[in-house]
């Protein structure tokens, strides 16, 4: 079969034919690979600049991709799934030695022996086909069909959302009519995953505002409108940023999200969920005292467990009607498995997400 595979420490990402002679067992199921997702983990891997990534055990090779979806086309004994069935593959696997990991929440390993499809030591779905245990896909709507590509990205966002609904749990953090309406969210980044954060965060009730040192391009001006968020060009200063009760950042640049904690109301919480390597910044004895005396709550995110693919599938079947054609206005780009590697280092100005199609 054809599969899209890098050689971990090495840039570049070949599509090549390989046999890795997977059987469908107990509790296992044959997919056919239909789309997947490219993102800045890919484009980490791919040019060389993450560090962690590596082959599965016996293989000098990774196949690339954690965005999947596919569908089913055998199933072993044991499996609540059937022939024809949209999937969407979660990304970690457990070390099984953990609490943590032993109750299906990897996304918290406390060994950090875990594995994660087309990132770490376990081939990934830019491929043909594969074969997965059968726990580890979610089952797809019916009525949401390719837009389940969308799932993998989206279930890092409920994750994190999540976290930040339980952390506040630390104080009463409800308005007065028991929403949370009277809370605003700043989202530094306006790519896939600023979207994301944009979209749950309105749907929950929060005023939003998403920002970036740029003014927005024709479809994020058109996706800010549909989904009700405002749009701020922080090139042109901080005035049109307001006072936050959050602020997430999806850049992983500290000189983004920095500046802005003076926008910070008390009992606020800083959200950090993009990473990137090289820039520097200090962090002075004021903007401590400042996190102290606000009472402001730093959190990290990665990954994301079963349930919150399951949630996130939920709402992209919501916004599918609510935000009508926003989904779809998403996804910028589909290209061919050949065209894998050009697609993950170029990316095009005013592009949010770009597709691999590998079956229809």
């Amino acid at each position: 079969m054809k599969a899209i595979i890098v050689r971990p420490g090495e840039k570049g990402a070949v599509l090549k034919d390989i046999d890795l002679k997977e059987n469908v067992g107990e509790n296992k199921v044959k997919l056919r690979t239909l789309r997947v997702g490219i993102c800045g983990t890919d484009r980490g891997i791919v040019t060389g600049k993450l560090s962690f990534t590596r082959a599965p055990e016996g293989f000098n090779y990774l196949v690339l991709g954690h965005e999947g979806l596919a569908r089913v086309e055998e199933v072993g004994e044991n499996v609540n799934l059937k022939e024809g069935d949209l999937v969407v593959p979660v990304v970690r696997r457990g070390c099984g030695k953990c609490s943590n990991c032993k109750i299906g929440r990897q996304d918290f390993c406390e060994t950090g022996e875990f594995i994660e499809a087309g990132i770490r030591g376990k081939h990934g779905f830019m491929r043909e086909e594969f074969v997965d245990d059968a726990k580890y896909l979610v089952k797809v709507p019916r009525d949401l069909g390719e837009l389940a590509v969308l799932t993998e990205p989206l279930s890092n966002v409920m994750k994190a959302y999540n976290e930040l609904v339980f952390v506040q749990k630390r104080s009463v953090w409800n308005c007065e009519d028991s929403t949370f309406g009277c809370r605003r969210a700043t989202i530094v980044g306006s790519g896939p995953i600023g979207q994301f954060f944009a979209m749950v965060f309105k749907t929950n009730g929060f005023d939003v505002t998403v920002v970036n040192r740029r003014e927005p391009n024709q479809i994020e001006e058109k996706i800010s409108k549909t989904v009700g968020y405002s749009f701020v060009d922080t090139s042109k200063g901080l005035e049109d940023v307001p006072d936050s009760d959050v602020i997430v950042d999806t850049s992983g640049y500290p000189s983004a999200f920095i500046p802005l904690l003076k926008k910070m109301k008390r009992n606020g919480v800083l959200l950090l969920f993009g990473t990137v390597g090289g820039e520097k910044d200090e962090i002075y004895s004021d903007l401590i005292t400042f996190f102290v005396e606000y009472n402001i709550s730093v959190i990290g995110s990665v990954n994301a467990s079963k349930l919150d693919f399951e949630q996130g599938m939920t709402l992209l079947s919501v916004w599918k009607t609510r935000y009508n054609g926003v989904l779809q206005d998403m996804i910028t780009k589909i290209v061919k498995p050949e065209e894998t590697q050009d697609a993950i280092l170029e990316k095009q100005k005013g592009s949010i997400k770009t597709v691999i199609e590998w079956s229809k």
